[in-house]
């Protein structure tokens, strides 16, 4: 019997093949027979397919980068604040309830019941029975509304200042580990120089042109520049631990530049002033409400009453409505109403001293960012300047017209130079960001 051969390729492979198997195989009485290694092939082909095609997944992308806002929005929902915004979205769907109820308070249900049984014996019964209805006092009702609609008010506008505080923790974060990646990549290029300047010490010191020493102050640079790198890859590794702790997000911004427009002043709408102005509107709507509430609320009694003189006569029944109108002294509610006049005196003073904080928190940002590009100006002019000079120290020491030492303190001077340059334009960006941050701007 002749051996059948059998070839295949899996569907979806790289070579683009459609899924075909071929067998050669001797047919003996219309049947068809494989040997040994054909039915081994037939076990074996759809494991091999399935390894093939599992291969030939292209690997999934990596996310891309989120963007700033994606960045704060994502800190910003995972925020545990959060679950105090919702209990006081709670507190004011409450008071919204409560002041659209028709009546001012719970009502209750009384009853009145009389007989003469232990007395006289004569047969007298007298009963009343009825609902208590308390009603709003003229202008209550609308100073409730306004304590839930300032409570809503208040609510939106502590999202608002909570999403600017979130902001400005990200905005931080990001721009720590911006200034840290920056450390790291010049340790690391130090470290390069440091090590190609050893190796060709060490060369020099072959061909008898240097001593040893000089091949020990080489490596004794590369040295102090690898744990220099070492410790700015850790500091590096820590800063994005905290941002990915707080944003719950892996990887930076692609994008994170921001561009300041200078204001003369801090606007009213700024998330901070218009929570703290929000707390003043509530504390004033809730000493309203409590002024009114003196003495309590008026009531009126809807029900019904029957009586008999004696076991001979028949009930006589009657419907019966009674108003209750309270009398205010004042000196109940004095100690609740001096708490919330307390409470607007504290939310008025929270307000006034925001103002002030944020009107400074505006003038150190704006000169941070003057500040920032003076310095960067003369920053780049002094790495120009050690640059040439590195150049010259190394076209010296080439010849043999300056030591090592000479040519380690030009190259530490402009590594320092090119170091304070890179950070100041990240510290330019940074206050930037941060002089959005002070006037409330979200990215």
């Amino acid at each position: 019997m002749q051996t059948p051969n059998v070839d295949f390729c899996c569907p979806g492979s790289r070579q683009g093949a459609p899924y075909l198997a071929r067998m050669n195989a001797s047919y003996h009485t219309g049947e068809l027979r494989l040997n040994r290694a054909g039915l081994i092939a037939a076990v074996i082909f759809p494991l091999i397919c399935t390894l093939a095609r599992a291969a030939d997944v292209p690997q999934g992308r990596a996310e891309p980068p989120p963007t700033l806002h994606a960045a704060v929005e994502s800190a910003y929902a995972r925020h545990p604040q959060q679950q105090a915004l919702v209990a006081r979205a709670r507190e004011a769907e409450a008071l919204e309830l409560h002041a659209g109820s028709l009546i001012a308070d719970n009502p209750a249900v009384g009853g009145l019941y009389k007989t003469d049984q232990i007395g006289s014996g004569d047969g007298f019964r007298e009963w009343e029975a009825g609902i208590y209805l308390p009603l709003w006092k003229p202008g209550q009702r609308i100073a409730a509304k306004r304590v839930a609609q300032s409570t809503e008010n208040s609510l939106r506008q502590e999202r608002r200042a909570l999403r600017l505080a979130v902001a400005g923790e990200v905005r931080e974060r990001i721009w720590e580990a911006v200034l840290m990646e920056n450390n790291r990549s010049l340790a690391e290029k130090e470290w390069h120089t440091a090590d190609a300047l050893a190796r060709d010490v060490r060369r020099r010191v072959e061909l008898g042109d240097l001593a040893t020493n000089d091949l020990l102050l080489a490596r004794d640079d590369v040295l102090t520049k690898h744990a220099a790198y070492l410790r700015a890859r850790m500091e590096l590794e820590t800063a994005r631990q905290r941002y990915a702790s707080y944003t719950g997000l892996p990887r930076l911004p692609r994008e994170h530049s921001e561009t300041c427009t200078q204001m003369t002043e801090v606007p009213d709408d700024h998330p901070l002033l218009a929570e703290a102005l929000t707390r003043v509107h509530r504390a004033q709507a809730q000493m309203t409400v409590i002024r009114l509430r003196d003495g309590g609320a008026p009531e009126i009694f809807l029900g019904g009453n029957g009586e008999r003189g004696h076991s001979e006569e028949d009930f006589n029944s009657r419907i019966a409505v009674s108003l209750t109108l309270p009398i205010g002294i004042g000196a109940h509610t004095a100690p609740a109403l001096a708490a919330a006049a307390r409470e607007h005196a504290e939310a008025l003073a929270d307000y006034e001293g925001r103002k002030r904080e944020l009107a400074l928190q505006r003038v150190q940002a704006t000169m941070a960012l003057e500040s920032a590009d003076a310095e960067l100006s003369l920053a780049t002019e002094q790495n120009r300047v050690t640059r040439e000079n590195l150049r010259l120290a190394r076209v010296a020491f080439q010849a043999g017209e300056t030591d090592l030492v000479g040519l380690l303190r030009a190259q530490g001077l402009a590594f320092a130079a090119e170091r304070r340059q890179k950070e100041l334009r990240i510290v330019r960006q940074r206050a930037s960001a941060r002089c959005n941050q002070a006037d409330g701007r979200l990215p």
